[in-house]
């Protein structure tokens, strides 16, 4: 059964399984495609910016992923999880003369919300969706770090910098979907490896510098084998040149030729039984998803890292221990039984159009309440009271729908409209997976934050940055540093040059410095989001193409770059190209060299 998208206008598809699921949980199909749904939900979560602004309860500053000019009552996370004040004092009644939609914003609007989604901080103030966070420092959704800098998405790491999506590492830097390393820099998809630099899809490995899909391999240089002394010799030359800029941009030149020479396999699923998307482990069916850990039984999920994750769809972010959720954002920790909510936590059940609640259930449409049940529009119902008006509700819905200043239709079976967000789109995480201009999102029906004046006058200015680490000294902390993204007006000021929610301007602290002098690595150039937004053009898209293996024959070469990649063994296809297809988010016009299973395990395993 095929769809036209209410958003986008395009063609998407409803399986068996898919309506099979819609009639379990009760709830109509979308009226908008996958990733559609993943946007809407998106921009209901800020993760990177931060503002200044005062507690509207206490009236001291705190910093706030809140403007202080939106329409909210923002509160300290220390104010707002105190159980001790009136959850339930601005309750509404519902009223049957307005569409739900407009009587949950008025809601919203008068509701206090947490100003960080914060559990556990200690020493780390500077940031966001985050939990068991120790002397941290704009670090962003991630959980159980020490001593990290600059990082996003990451679980159970220590001393690392300028990384994103790592598991279980320690001293990493400028690093990607990397896990159970040790000591790696410049080093994407790695695992189980220590001491390695620029290394990609190794596995098992150590003492590795530029390699390329290696496996329980030790002294390779870009890709070639070394006795331990020759190692050592040829490992302290380059060094020499990882304290530069310079030297660092030479050998990313270098190593990215390499790179794209080897094959590279079409998805890096691992463990899993019948599934189907990217970076998916230890998972059975989980089909058309992006990052799952431990899941079983999903679709349409993405970043759900904390396992397990079961039987949902269209779940984005968090997970552990969470079952039968549809269209939630950021749900998880023992949670069952979730529709259409984003935040809500800490063994919530049975709850629908919900924000930022916790240990609560039978709950619809609610706004920060906790330990609460049988509640509509943060008001308190009995149970029979309860059960006998939501389904009016979802029949009002329907009858008398929200619709956007786009003439989108929202009835019952639809997330929360973008529009009654309280975050523009280039705040949120959106603008990171499917960046857009202010023309483009405005064009789109989404919101625009104007960049708040910053008279950001640099202390030293890119150009004047010393190349090498040697080179500098203690002077550099707490300096304004232009940020490489930026050109410096008349008045001395900088003006972003870039759309990757570029800060102007950056400074050093203390503990990153001794962290490049110890690791021997250059200042950087751009600031902390910029440098964000470059790791991210790394990784590959949340979407997935239908493709054929590139594995020519025995001998047979990448059509598109026949120069590169000549197979070293044979393969079951014999001379003849490989006949196996796959779903792949390596797009036809990418340059890479795409393998199917087999053949990829033929050369690289």
């Amino acid at each position: 059964m095929t769809q036209t998208c209410q958003n986008c206008k395009k063609e998407f598809v409803f399986e068996i399984e898919d309506l099979q699921f819609y009639e379990r949980i009760k709830v109509p199909p979308p009226t908008w495609c996958p990733e559609c749904r993943l946007i809407r939900k998106m921009l209901w979560r800020n993760e990177r910016v931060l503002y200044k602004r005062k507690c509207d309860k206490t009236g001291r500053e705190i910093f706030s992923m809140y403007s202080s000019n939106t329409p909210f009552i923002i509160w300290d996370h220390s104010e707002w999880i105190d159980d001790s004040w009136n959850q339930y004092q601005n309750g509404l009644d519902y009223d049957f003369n307005k569409p739900f939609f407009e009587q949950f914003y008025n809601l919203l609007k008068n509701t206090p919300l947490p100003n960080r989604s914060i559990l556990n901080l200690f020493n780390s103030d500077y940031c966001n969706h985050g939990a068991d966070l120790n002397n941290c420092y704009l670090v962003f959704g991630s959980t159980r770090l020490e001593n990290c800098l600059y990082s996003s998405n990451c679980t159970r790491c220590k001393e690392c910098i300028d990384c994103d999506f790592l598991l279980d590492s320690e001293l990493c830097y400028e690093c990607l979907f990397n896990q159970h390393c040790y000591n790696a820099k410049y080093s994407v998809y790695c695992e189980n490896c220590v001491d390695i630099s620029f290394c990609k899809e190794c596995i098992g490995c150590n003492n590795c510098f530029g390699c390329v899909g290696l496996r329980n391999k030790s002294y390779y240089i870009f890709n070639q084998p070394y006795d331990k002394n020759t190692f050592y010799d040829k490992l302290k030359e380059l060094e020499m040149k990882l304290g530069s800029l310079e030297g660092i941009d030479f050998i990313l030149k270098q190593i990215k030729i390499l790179w794209m020479s080897y094959p590279v396999r079409y998805s890096r699923n691992r463990y899993n039984k019948e599934c189907i998307g990217e970076y998916i482990t230890n998972s059975k069916n989980v089909k058309q998803s992006y990052y799952v850990n431990g899941g079983e039984d999903l679709k349409y999920c993405y970043f759900l890292y904390a396992k397990p994750a079961r039987d949902s769809y269209d779940h984005f972010r968090y997970g552990e221990n969470s079952e039968l959720i549809y269209d939630c954002g950021a749900c998880g920790h023992g949670v069952s039984q979730l529709k259409f909510c984003y935040q809500c936590y800490s063994d919530c059940r049975n709850i629908q159009y919900s924000y930022y609640c916790r240990s609560s259930k039978n709950l619809f449409g609610c706004i920060s309440l906790h330990n609460a049940e049988y509640c509509i529009l943060n008001k308190q119902y009995t149970k029979e009271e309860y059960e006998e008006l939501v389904p009016k509700i979802i029949k009002h819905m329907n009858d008398m729908p929200y619709i956007d200043k786009k003439g989108r239709v929202y009835k019952y079976g639809e997330f929360f409209p973008p529009e009654l967000s309280p975050f523009c789109y280039n705040e949120t995480i959106a603008q990171e997976y499917f960046p857009k201009t202010k023309e483009e999102a405005i064009k789109e029906g989404y919101s625009w934050k104007e960049p708040e004046e910053k008279n950001i006058i640099p202390d030293i200015k890119t150009q004047d940055l010393p190349d090498h680490i040697k080179d500098v000294d203690d002077s550099i902390i707490g300096k304004i540093i232009q940020c490489a993204h930026t050109k410096i007006n008349q008045d001395n000021t900088l003006e972003p040059t870039c759309n990757e929610m570029c800060t102007r301007g950056f400074k050093i602290i203390k503990q990153e410095l001794d962290f490049y002098k110890r690791m021997n690595l250059p200042i950087p150039r751009l600031c902390p989001n910029c440098r964000h937004f470059q790791r991210l053009k790394q990784r590959n898209p949340l979407k997935l193409w239908k493709r054929t293996c590139q594995c020519q024959g025995n001998y047979g070469k990448n059509p598109n770059n026949p120069n590169t990649y000549q197979n070293q063994t044979i393969h079951f296809h014999g001379n003849s190209p490989c006949p196996n297809e796959f779903q792949t988010s390596y797009s036809p016009d990418r340059p890479e060299i795409v393998y199917c299973e087999e053949c990829y395990n033929q050369e690289v395993v």
